[in-house]
C-alpha cells in the first residue's frame, strides 16, 4: 500500500510529517499570527523589543527599519514549527501617518521546510505604533551625564583638531548605539575650544578614550555629587572629561634629551618616533610625549650636499638660496652630492640628517 495524506488521502507529491505539501502548509498557515504590532520611537526609528528599545544601525532607510522591526518582533512572538526556517522577508507599506511614517506594512515571509526542501509564502499584517524612546527623551531634554571640555595645550584648536574630534565621534557612531548623534546632547565652542554634553557617562568615556589612543591626547576626569536619585535613593553625579589635544604633530621635529626623532603616529595614548639617525622606530610610555621638545623652524634648515672634502663639506640652503659648510663628522658618510637632507643645530649641537620626501617638513 503507498503513502497517503493523512489529512486528505492524497497518495502524490512531497510528504511532510505525514501530510502531503498542500496540507502542511495549510496547518501552518493557521499557526500563524493574523497581524501583530510593533512599537516604535518616531525620532531614532528604534523598536521596543520587550522591555528593552533596540536600534538597526545597519539599515539606512526608515521604510526597512520598519519591516526589520516587524520580522523581529514576529520571530519573537511566534515560534516556527520544527524543521522550518525563514528564508526571507519583504515588506510593503500600507498605510502611514501624518508624518508619513508607516503606520501599517504587510509582513511577506518565505518559508521552508528543511527535509524536503519545499518553499512556502505567507504573509501577515502588522501595525505600527509610535512612543519616543527613553534616549530621545534624554536628548530632547538636553540630560547627560558627562561633559568633555577639549582644549588644546598651550593653543586654540584648529582645522586638525577638529577633523580629528570628528573621527573619534564617527567611531563612536559606528559602534551603534548613539549612531545619529555620536552620544552628543550639546556642543558648542568655548574658550577656544569646545564643550560636550554627553548622554551616557560610557560613551563620553570612549570619545576621550578615542582622542587619547589615536592622537596623543590627555585625559583627566572629575566626578561631581550633583544630588540624590529620588527612585533608588542613590547619589547622582556629572563627570567632567578634561582632553587636552597634544601640542605636538604627527611630522612634527622634536628632541629627546638631545637626540632628534620624527613624531611618526600615536599607538593606543604612546608616541611613536622614529630616530632620523639609526632610522628605528621607539614606542614612549603613557603621555611620554609631553617631554618631547619640538624643534623650531630657526633650528631646522632644509639643504642639498653640493660638494665633500676632506676638511669640510657644503650645502646649499633651499630656502636661504645660500651655501654652508660644516664639518664631515656631521655628515653621513653615505649621502650623495645632490640628494637633499635637514641640517638641525639644537641645543649647542650641530648634525645633518638624510631624510625621505615623507620626512622632509613643510618648509622652504
Amino acid at each position: 500500500m503507498g503513502r497517503f495524506c493523512a489529512k486528505c488521502g492524497s497518495e502524490s507529491g512531497a510528504y511532510i510529517r505525514g501530510l502531503c505539501g498542500e496540507c502542511y502548509w495549510k496547518e501552518v498557515d493557521l499557526e500563524m499570527p493574523s497581524d501583530i504590532s510593533v512599537t516604535m520611537c518616531p525620532e531614532c526609528r528604534s523598536y521596543l523589543q520587550g522591555k528593552r528599545w533596540v536600534e538597526r544601525d545597519e539599515i539606512s532607510d526608515d521604510d526597512f527599519k520598519s519591516v526589520a522591526a516587524a520580522e523581529t518582533e514576529f520571530l519573537r512572538q511566534k515560534k516556527l514549527p520544527e524543521g522550518v526556517t525563514l528564508e526571507g522577508t519583504s515588506g510593503e507599506v500600507l498605510d502611514r501617518d501624518d508624518n508619513g511614517l508607516p503606520k501599517a506594512i504587510m509582513l511577506n515571509l518565505e518559508l521552508k521546510e528543511r527535509t524536503t526542501g519545499t518553499k512556502h509564502k505567507t504573509s501577515v499584517l502588522v501595525s505600527i505604533d509610535y512612543a519616543t524612546c527613553g534616549a530621545c527623551i534624554k536628548y530632547a531634554r538636553k540630560e547627560h551625564e558627562a561633559v568633555v571640555q577639549i582644549r588644546a595645550d598651550g593653543r586654540e584648536l584648529d582645522a586638525e583638531d577638529q577633523h580629528h574630534v570628528e573621527q573619534a565621534i564617527n567611531e563612536i557612531c559606528r559602534r551603534g548605539g548613539e549612531k545619529k548623534r555620536g552620544g552628543i546632547v550639546e556642543a558648542k565652542e568655548k574658550e577656544g575650544g569646545y564643550d560636550m554634553k554627553f548622554a551616557t557617562l560610557a560613551t563620553a568615556r570612549v570619545f576621550a578614550r578615542r582622542l587619547r589612543e589615536d592622537y596623543g591626547a590627555t585625559i583627566q576626569e572629575s566626578p561631581k555629587l550633583v544630588g540624590v536619585d529620588r527612585r533608588t535613593g542613590g547619589r547622582v553625579y556629572k563627570n567632567t572629561i578634561s582632553i587636552k589635544m597634544p601640542r605636538l604633530r604627527i611630522g612634527d621635529l622634536v628632541s629627546l634629551r638631545d637626540n632628534v626623532y620624527l613624531l611618526t603616529g600615536f599607538d593606543r595614548g604612546r608616541a611613536v618616533i622614529k630616530d632620523l639617525r639609526s632610522r628605528e622606530h621607539r614606542t614612549l610610555g603613557l603621555d611620554e610625549h609631553t617631554k618631547l621638545e619640538k624643534l623650531t623652524e630657526d633650528e631646522i634648515k632644509r639643504v642639498r650636499l653640493d660638494g665633500r672634502t676632506s676638511t669640510h663639506v657644503d650645502f646649499y640652503s633651499l630656502k636661504e638660496s645660500n651655501f654652508i659648510e660644516v664639518p664631515p663628522e656631521i655628515v653621513p658618510p653615505e649621502m650623495r652630492i645632490g640628494e637633499e637632507g635637514l641640517l638641525i643645530r639644537h641645543s649647542g649641537k650641530e648634525a645633518v640628517y638624510r631624510i625621505s620626501r615623507r620626512e622632509s617638513p613643510d618648509m622652504g
